[in-house]
């Protein structure tokens, strides 16, 4: 496509907009009425066909093809004003092209580099926006596939918030024809499913609910919720570890949307909201009001525009621009959790009062905030082990044995037999079996943590005054000599 070309005697091409990996954006006007609209034409050049064969060049053509006049039977289904509707299709030269509402806006990718993170308001204001297009999407057995910064624009006109680019779009209806050939997982690195990343064929909505939580998360607090590290890709991150919570990043967020983005960045679809409705009725009451005042600071365009400044008297009678919610109510907030920082800082304290007084206040506190650690962050997670322990010190210093062992073995089972606190752990489940008088089983439980420390470099203080304080008790018990001779291995014997 060239500048000039006139396309079935109706819309004439000004200038190229934008090229992305398989795909053209040019300018055009219309004759008949002048507006400006999009052009969208699939690329086949050196590009899109480099280090392929000339049997694969040809199949890829193919299916390019079909996914491109997909995208253009999916959109003339969708009706939505967060979605530039499809004005016209056509050939030109015997290659497709989509002609769609042209959309003078900013893109979100480019907006949040000039503003991060977006004041809270604009950031809900555009993810209702988005998050109600794909509804409309969802209810029509649409998967958008590729949601992210890059996909959505903001309107200089009205900061209506628009999403873009079908063209990787999945259909949840079974029998729909699935394009494989094409090699590449679809979607976009930092935004992708774990599903996605594992090449799942079944994607379903939730899919758009992970890809949503990415996208959340940067607009609340300005950053990613996983960056490629040195030893470590962002992609291995999405399959494996656990997101950041916003409360660890900013404690002004408030505790119901770091829930939902919590939930909506769960590994497993399952785990995540059940629909895109359930995360609507989240966010819902944090819009901006008629009345309220512009974001501070102000942003051009303002995304809040819609929500702040309508009219619900002159909106009678006719369709608005963005549909609106049900009216506001008070936000519930929830009381009685901590950040990441403050339950380390919970931790802390509890280890200062064990190694004081004894159990007390603030064991007592640290073992009735546990399960929901664990449940919000995982069994695994340093922290976690950290508070497991130190629950499991408590109880065996009030002489609940069992209970101190329960918690122990937790700690122990599953982990690096080399990591600091699973060996930490196999020296209170030695102390308990005292306890219970099963000192040979506790000697064999200390000597293989003496073994485990000889291989660490340097060993960390705390465990070896542990290690030595479960020694002289086993000393005491009939296994002097054994004891020596291992201690007499380890460094400063």
């Amino acid at each position: 496509m060239d500048a000039g070309e006139v396309l079935d005697g109706r819309f004439q091409v000004e200038e190229a907009l934008d090229r992305g990996g398989m795909g053209s954006i040019w300018a055009a006007t219309e004759r008949g009425t002048g507006r400006t609209v999009a052009v969208k034409v699939l690329r086949f050049d050196a590009y899109t066909q480099r280090g392929l064969s000339a049997s694969e060049r040809t199949r890829r053509r193919v299916e390019l093809l079909k996914r491109f006049e997909r995208e253009g039977a999916i959109l003339e289904e969708l009706d939505h004003p967060g979605i530039p509707p499809l004005l016209h299709r056509g050939y030109l030269n015997e290659e497709p092209y989509l002609v769609m509402e042209y959309v003078d806006g900013v893109n979100l990718r480019d907006f949040l580099d000039m503003r991060r993170p977006f004041p809270p308001d604009a950031a809900i204001a555009i993810a209702v926006q988005i998050a109600e297009a794909l509804d409309h999407a969802h209810t029509r057995g649409v998967v958008h596939r590729d949601l992210k910064p890059g996909n959505v624009v903001v309107s200089r006109i009205g900061g209506v918030v628009k999403l873009l680019d079908f063209g990787i779009a999945h259909l949840t209806d079974p029998d729909a024809t699935r394009y494989t050939a094409l090699g590449a997982t679809p979607g976009s690195s930092g935004y992708m499913s774990p599903e996605q990343l594992r090449g799942r064929q079944d994607i379903s909505a939730s899919a758009d609910l992970y890809a949503f939580g990415c996208l959340l998360f940067e607009l609340l607090t300005g950053e990613k919720p996983f960056e490629d590290l040195p030893d470590r890709n962002k992609d291995a991150q999405h399959l494996e570890d656990l997101p950041p919570r916003l409360l660890g990043i900013n404690i002004g967020i408030p505790e119901e949307l770091d829930e939902l983005v919590w939930n909506l960045l769960a590994k497993a679809p399952v785990d995540r909201p059940g629909s895109i409705k359930d995360v609507l009725a989240v966010l819902w009451p944090f819009l901006p009001k008629p009345g309220d005042p512009p974001p501070d600071p102000e942003l051009g365009p303002d995304p809040t525009a819609p929500y702040r400044l309508r009219n619900p008297v002159a909106e009678q009678g006719s369709a608005a621009a963005v549909r609106f919610p049900p009216p506001r109510r008070p936000a519930r907030r929830r009381v009685g959790w901590l950040g990441r920082d403050q339950f380390a800082a919970r931790v802390d304290l509890a280890r200062l009062e064990l190694l004081g007084e004894g159990p007390g206040e603030r064991c007592a506190e640290l073992i009735d905030l546990l399960p929901r650690a664990v449940s919000d962050w995982g069994a695994r997670e340093p922290i976690v082990l950290k508070a497991r322990l130190r629950c499991a010190d408590a109880a065996r210093l009030d002489g609940r044995t069992a209970d101190a062992g329960e918690q122990y073995t937790k700690v122990a089972q599953g982990g690096d037999p080399m990591d600091p606190l699973v060996l930490e752990a196999g020296l209170g489940l030695a102390e308990c079996l005292m306890s219970d008088r099963d000192f040979e089983g506790a000697f064999r439980g200390w000597s293989a943590v003496t073994h485990g420390l000889l291989g660490l470099a340097p060993i960390p203080a705390e465990l070896m005054r542990r290690c030595r304080e479960v020694a002289l008790e086993l000393s005491e018990s009939g296994y002097e000599a054994e004891v020596v001779e291992l201690l007499n291995q380890l460094p400063g014997a």
